[in-house]
């Protein structure tokens, strides 16, 4: 619950911040989690080496397109916890 009251607690520069560096960080893991994936499916179902990097390139994109829908949730529920601007007027400008 500290984690959550430093949060709130943030500037929303460090907010976007943080959160850009958990989507990295989440994003190079699952990359990594389906090369090793692809590549011990690759080793044991493959023989041609064509079809192993095919195999490996695959977990790779399933690996980058997880990572990629997590950050864009973390975005959006960034941006919904964020306080909506006051409108634009003519007398504001």
């Amino acid at each position: 619950d500290a984690e959550r009251s430093r949060w709130v607690a943030m500037p929303s520069e460090l907010k976007v911040a943080d959160t850009w560096d958990k989507c990295i960080e989440n994003t190079l893991r699952k990359v990594s989690y389906g090369t090793l994936a692809g590549a011990v499916v690759s080793l044991v179902l493959f023989r041609g080496t064509t079809s192993r990097c095919s195999v490996l390139f695959f977990g790779s994109g399933i690996g980058a397109g997880i990572g990629y829908t997590e950050c864009r949730n973390e975005f959006d529920a960034l941006e919904a916890a964020a306080p909506a601007a006051p409108p634009q007027t003519l007398a504001n400008q």
